[in-house]
């Protein structure tokens, strides 16, 4: 296994804490997790947010998925039994599958950037490091 991708107990949290907050994010709707996920994950984000909105605007074209307008009606009785019914709401597969992608995709940009912060550190400390032809006896 290659050096800068060997977990280090440092490096599964951070991947997982963003994994976590852009799981709740998309779960309850909320734009502020996903947001602070794609702030931690920078730059990496810079490539991974364009990607997940190209996947979604691709899903988007296959019919049914994703209808242009949403209508619904409810009642209730005096019971309190309520009822109601929507048309036009998104397909569950096209939600589950834009989700999933999104947390796939900022997951991967951690891991990118653990990458990326590796590779850097390890050319600071080659850089930094004396050469032969350097040390003088």
């Amino acid at each position: 296994m290659h050096p800068y991708l060997r977990p280090t107990a440092g490096a599964t949290f951070y991947v997982l804490a963003v994994a976590a907050a852009t799981t709740v994010g998309f779960v309850t709707g909320s734009p502020v997790p996903i947001l602070l996920a794609a702030a931690a994950t920078l730059p990496a984000s810079l490539l991974s947010m364009p990607l997940f909105y190209l996947a979604y605007g691709l899903l988007a074209l296959v019919p049914g998925a994703n209808p242009s307008s949403a209508s619904g009606s409810g009642s209730s009785t005096a019971d309190g039994v309520v009822t109601s019914q929507t048309t036009g709401d998104p397909a569950a597969w096209f939600t589950a599958t834009t989700h999933g992608a999104g947390v796939l995709l900022l997951a991967a940009g951690a891991v990118a950037d653990v990458v990326l912060v590796r590779a850097l550190a390890a050319g600071r400390r080659r850089r930094g490091s004396p050469r032969p032809a350097d040390q003088s006896a």
